[in-house]
C-alpha cells in the first residue's frame, strides 16, 4: 500500500531517515509481484508449497528491472532445511540478477535467521550484519552500501530465552539490523498457551542448541528411594501411634531402596 501511495504522489506513513522511509525510496515500478498468500483450493491438485513455488517461478519469468517483488515467509511450507536452502538461494539470485533494465526491487520477510547465522549468503553481497539486540534496544546502522538491506521489527524487553516474567512489547517500528531471535515462546505465552507447555518448549530448545539429548518427561529424574523414605518418615508426626497402613507404606519404600 505504501508503494502505491508513494507512486501516485501521496504521503506515506514514515518519518524521514527511518527504515520505512528508506524502503519507500525504491523508484517507479511497472509491475508488482507477490508471494504472500497461498490460494489453496479443492479444485486445484496442488499443495500450498507447490502454489508458493509457482508464484516464485512467475516472478522470475515475468519480472524485470522495474518490478517490485513482495515475498512473505517463503519456504515455511516444507522441511525447515529445504526451506532455508531454497530461500537463501533465491536471495543470492535476486541480489545479483540483472535484467536489461537493472535489478528488481525485493522486499522479503522471513523467520529463517539461520540464513545470516550460517553465512548462507554469498560474501560478494554486502549484507548489513548489525545485531539489533543490545540490552533490550535495537542497534541501528547505515544501509547505504548494502545490496541486501536487513531490517527488523523492534520490541522491548525481549530476552532470548523464555521467562514467565518476560513481557516483550512490540514497538511497531521498523529498524535496520538482523534479529537475534524470534520471541516465539514469549508470544505463545502471551496468547494463552499453557505455561508448562512453553517451559517444555524452552527445555527442548535449550537441549537442541547445546546438542544434547532431550529428556522425556517420563524420564526426568525424581527423588531417590532414600529421599522418599526420609521425606515420608519426617511427614509422620508420631510414629508411636502410626497405624498398620503407615508402617506398610514405610516398609514398601524401604524395600524399593534396597533393590
Amino acid at each position: 500500500m505504501d508503494r502505491y501511495m508513494a507512486q501516485i504522489g501521496s504521503f506515506v506513513p514514515a518519518e524521514k531517515g527511518n527504515a520505512q522511509a528508506k524502503l519507500s525510496e525504491i523508484g517507479l515500478v511497472t509491475k508488482i509481484f507477490t508471494r504472500i498468500q497461498s490460494m489453496e483450493s479443492a479444485t486445484v491438485s496442488q499443495s500450498s508449497f507447490t502454489i508458493d513455488c509457482n508464484q516464485m517461478a512467475w516472478m522470475f519469468n515475468h519480472g524485470d528491472g522495474h518490478s517490485l517483488f513482495l515475498i512473505d515467509e517463503f519456504g515455511k511450507g516444507t522441511a525447515e532445511l529445504d526451506g532455508i536452502a531454497l530461500l537463501s538461494s533465491i536471495i543470492n539470485h535476486l541480489a545479483k540478477k540483472n535484467f536489461a533494465t537493472g535489478r528488481p526491487r525485493v522486499i522479503l520477510t522471513t523467520h529463517f535467521l539461520e540464513i545470516f547465522r550460517n553465512n548462507l549468503l554469498e560474501p560478494t553481497l554486502v549484507v548489513d550484519q548489525s545485531i539489533p539486540q543490545d540490552g533490550g534496544e535495537q542497534k541501528e546502522s547505515s544501509p547505504d552500501t548494502s545490496r541486501v538491506i536487513c531490517t527488523v521489527m523492534a520490541s522491548t524487553n525481549a530476552p532470548e530465552s523464555y521467562s514467565a516474567t518476560a513481557s516483550a512489547a512490540p514497538l511497531y517500528d521498523l529498524r535496520f539490523g538482523i534479529s537475534s531471535h524470534s520471541n516465539a515462546l514469549t508470544c505463545a505465552a502471551k496468547c494463552g498457551v499453557p505455561e508448562k507447555l512453553v517451559e517444555r518448549a524452552q527445555e527442548i530448545l535449550d537441549c537442541t542448541k547445546r546438542g544434547v539429548l532431550i529428556p522425556s518427561r517420563q524420564q526426568l529424574p525424581g527423588p531417590s528411594p532414600e529421599e522418599q523414605l526420609a521425606a515420608f518418615f519426617t511427614s509422620i508426626n508420631d510414629w508411636k501411634t502410626a497405624g498398620d497402613e503407615v508402617i506398610a507404606k514405610f516398609l514398601a519404600i524401604a524395600r524399593m531402596g534396597a533393590q
